[in-house]
């Protein structure tokens, strides 16, 4: 049995990185992302300001996310944080939606996948990550104005125009992915098993 004979001399590693384990993730990284779709949702939850202005929430939201894909730039990472920064929203209830809060939160996740890939995954870059955090934080915009037609959910954020939540959408969301560029250059050379 040889099986038995890996198990017995300690050479199996269960939580061995290289294994795939979900969207060709180890362990370990879909254990990491979990943790930053956490502080999405957490985040969320405690700087709720209403101070009224449309996408302000973008600054940490499309951070975090930019700083999660830029730490573990593998392909599935941001539908990961996103997936469990929606099933947290659904729970915190963050919202009007009920359960398809979590589509709002799974499709800048889902986006980031492929915006990453089309900038051959440089989201160092302050340009790259100013434009991947406003096109995902539009993103979001679109969903949640798709989710208010849909479940006929009064859209307050849009009682000041489209084109106006539009570009605060855009601004929040650039300056959340500069903060996060800057983050990744600065963390990922300490972070050399992450990668």
């Amino acid at each position: 049995m040889k099986i038995e004979e890996s198990v017995n001399s300690g050479e199996m590693d269960i939580m061995e990185e290289s294994s795939p384990f979900l969207f060709r993730l180890g362990l370990a990284d879909v254990i990491r992302l979990t943790m930053f779709g956490t502080l999405i949702s957490v985040s969320r939850f405690l700087l709720q300001l209403p101070i009224g202005v449309p996408g302000h929430s973008s600054i940490y939201w499309m951070g975090l996310l930019v700083l999660g894909k830029g730490l573990i730039p593998k392909f599935g990472s941001g539908t990961i944080m996103g997936i469990v920064s929606g099933i947290l929203a659904i729970v915190f209830g963050l919202g009007k939606e009920g359960p398809l809060l979590a589509f709002k939160c799974i499709v800048p996740g889902v986006l980031i996948d492929f915006l990453a890939i089309l900038f051959l995954l440089k989201l160092g870059s302050v340009w790259v990550g100013a434009i991947i955090g406003a096109l995902i934080s539009f993103s979001k915009l679109l969903a949640s104005i798709a989710l208010g037609v849909i479940l006929d959910i009064p859209m307050v954020f849009l009682a000041m125009g489209f084109s106006y939540a539009a570009i605060l959408h855009l601004i929040f969301g650039a300056i959340g992915g500069v903060i996060a560029s800057i983050l990744i250059k600065r963390l990922k050379p300490r972070l050399v098993s992450w990668g």
